[in-house]
């Protein structure tokens, strides 16, 4: 590959053809980086390389080696010339359709169908959800539960608000979602602060990987006993 010192100043192009306005202009490469050496412009200009040639694309992204081919090939017979610079549009011509084929493939093989957006979507997101602990009485894990229905809770990424049992005071919390065995399946911390006259825990808990079913929401204040309350993933 040539360097900088090989090249001499392109010359100015004086066509007034649309494809050497852009190719003589829209590609400055001040550095003559990646440049071919003078002899391949010559073979260029002579037509004496295939087109596949990877010197021809090249052309289409220096406008100096571009502007120094055209002079070259301007030195040539009047025939010659017009064909070598057909030539070079053909090679770029090709060149834009493989590339737009490529792009239009690549972007048909990546392509998500709409409902598996839609369901991506939906787990990553988070849910915002409300549960009204008001209705239950407070149920420490030491005690027998009652007969009690469950509170309904949507499977997912919880963003969820907890309005707990009159009386709940305050302060940071720690929530857990055991299983049938009472073991812990989900854990998450939030703050609770008065609203409204009513105690309100804010946080966000990850329940996408239980299955649906039938678990146990406990909830305790730090330093504080667990209170349990049945609860149903839906």
């Amino acid at each position: 590959m040539a360097n900088e010192g090989q090249h001499s100043d392109p010359p100015e192009l004086t066509s007034g053809d649309d494809i050497d306005k852009v190719l003589g202009q829209a590609n400055p490469n001040p550095t003559r980086a990646g440049c071919p050496p003078g002899e391949v412009l010559t073979a260029l200009a002579r037509r004496e390389r295939p087109i596949g040639d990877p010197a021809y694309e090249h052309l289409t992204k220096c406008s100096p080696c571009y502007r120094e081919f055209r002079a070259l090939q301007g030195a040539q017979a009047p025939q010659p010339a017009v064909g070598v610079f057909k030539w070079v549009a053909a090679a770029a011509a090709v060149l834009v359709a493989l590339a737009g084929g490529w792009f239009f493939f690549v972007a048909q093989d990546r392509a998500v169908p709409t409902d598996q957006v839609a369901r991506q979507e939906s787990q990553t997101s988070e849910l915002r959800t409300e549960l009204d602990l008001r209705q239950y009485a407070v149920t420490r894990s030491d005690q027998k539960q009652s007969d009690r229905p469950p509170l309904p809770v949507p499977r997912g990424r919880l963003s969820v608000t907890i309005l707990l049992p009159v009386g709940s005071e305050p302060g940071s919390y720690e929530i857990q979602v055991l299983d049938s065995e009472l073991k812990s399946r989900a854990s998450a911390t939030g703050q609770a602060e008065i609203r409204n006259y009513i105690t309100t825990l804010q946080g966000t808990i990850d329940l996408r990987s239980l299955v649906p079913g039938t678990y146990q929401l406990a909830l305790r204040r730090r330093g504080e006993d667990w209170q349990l309350f049945p609860a149903r993933i839906e």
